[in-house]
Formats: C-alpha cells, structure tokens, sequence
C-alpha cells in the first residue's frame, strides 16, 4: 500500500465507497491517513430510514464542509424497514407534530445533497407528510440526477427544468395514475427520460388506456423507442 500514489489510493476508495456507507466508514477506522483520503467518498453512498437516522445524518452533514459532503447515491426512507412491512401502522394524532419535523429533516438532506446526486431512491411512507414530501422533491434542483425511484402515493411530476438530466424513473404507490401522462407535464419536467416503470398497478383500466392512446399519438418513431423504454409492471 505504501508503494501506491495518494491519488491511486482516492480512486480506489471512490470505487470501494458504493453501499451504503458502510465502507467508507470502515475506512475511516484503519488509520489516520486512510480516513483523510477516505474523506471525500465518506457519504458518496448512503441508506437512511427511519427518524433516529435521519437526525442523525443531518447533523453530521450541517457540520460538513461542502466538498466533503458529496453525496451521489441516496435511499431515503421516512420509516423503517420493519415499520413498512407492518400492514397497519398506527399513528396517534400526538405524533403528527413528530412526522411534520421528520420531514423538515428529510427535505434538509434532499437540499443538502442535490447539487451532487446522481441516483435517489426515496421511501414516502407517512400518511401524514409522504405526498407533500414527495410533492418537494420534485420542486428541487438536482442538476446531475439521472435515476429517479419513487415508493409512496405519489403526486404527478409536474415542475420543468429541476431535473435535466434525469433518464430513467420508476413510480410505485398509486395503482391507478390516471392523469400522468396528460398535457405533456411528464416530458416537460425530465426531457431526457429515456425509461419509465410504474408499479403496483391495480385494476388500472383507465391508465392503461391512458398509456395506449399516448403511444398512438406519437410520431411512428418516437412510438417504437417509447414502447421498448416504457416499462409498466
């Protein structure tokens, strides 16, 4: 290791630093000088869930310098993994005030990590904020976003210019968006979308017609590319 350039050992980290912070923070751990490299890829990859997490990444990155808080691939869950495989989850009316904080907190980390995201997957699963918070994100900037995956009773995207670069979105949690793809707001909002899943559809007549009259109405080849890039599951 002592034979290999500063700049080898960066990319090997940069490389090394994709799950979910584990990595990086092992890295941090072996010696001084492999924590001052590891540094910049510390929070380059990260999974969060639940409110106990998100505080505590808020302020560790409030009291991060800029250029060591690049974050490129995020999961961001509002609950738990154990709570959202609960079926009923019972949210007592005191603890809206609770949910309300989490999601100023979540929207913190989404501002905090735009201007470097190349890859967000978000988890809405709050009755009480998930839609408003999901209702946010597409108001934010993220000039390098590319991959988009939403899970929550979305709203439609409907903000132009937020995401340029974005070419692949996948929507689950409304089994029949009847709407989404009306008046073009889709195009406008990621003109670069090359690829579009939606999942958890149910008895979802109304979308699918919705779907087979959009593809109709394209030009005959935009109509072949957006049938082979579209993917409804």
């Amino acid at each position: 290791m002592d034979s290999l350039p500063l700049e080898l050992h960066a990319q090997i980290f940069e490389f090394a630093c994709t799950d979910d912070g584990s990595t990086a923070r092992s890295l941090a751990l072996v010696s001084k000088y492999v924590r001052e490299v590891a540094a910049p890829y510390l929070y380059q990859s990260l999974a969060i869930s639940g409110v106990e997490q998100t505080s505590e990444l808020v302020t560790r990155l409030d009291a991060t310098p800029p250029h060591l808080r690049r974050i490129r691939h995020l999961f961001l869950s509002d609950w738990t993994h154990s709570k959202t495989l609960q079926r009923a989850v019972h949210v007592p009316e005191d603890a809206q005030d609770q949910y309300i904080a989490q999601k100023a907190l979540l929207l913190r980390i989404l501002t905090l990590a735009a201007p470097t995201l190349e890859t967000l997957a978000i988890m809405a699963s709050c009755p009480y904020t998930g839609s408003s918070l999901l209702g946010a994100l597409y108001s934010t900037p993220m000039p390098r976003l590319t991959e988009l995956s939403i899970h929550g009773f979305y709203p439609f995207p409907h903000v132009p210019g937020c995401m340029p670069r974005l070419e692949r979105l996948h929507l689950s949690g409304n089994r029949n968006p009847h709407g989404l793809l009306h008046l073009g707001a889709l195009d406008a909002a990621y003109p670069s979308l090359t690829e579009l899943r939606i999942s958890g559809l149910m008895a979802a007549v109304s979308f699918a017609e919705e779907l087979q009259s959009a593809l109709q109405e394209r030009p005959e080849d935009t109509q072949t590319r957006a049938a082979n890039n579209s993917k409804v599951g």
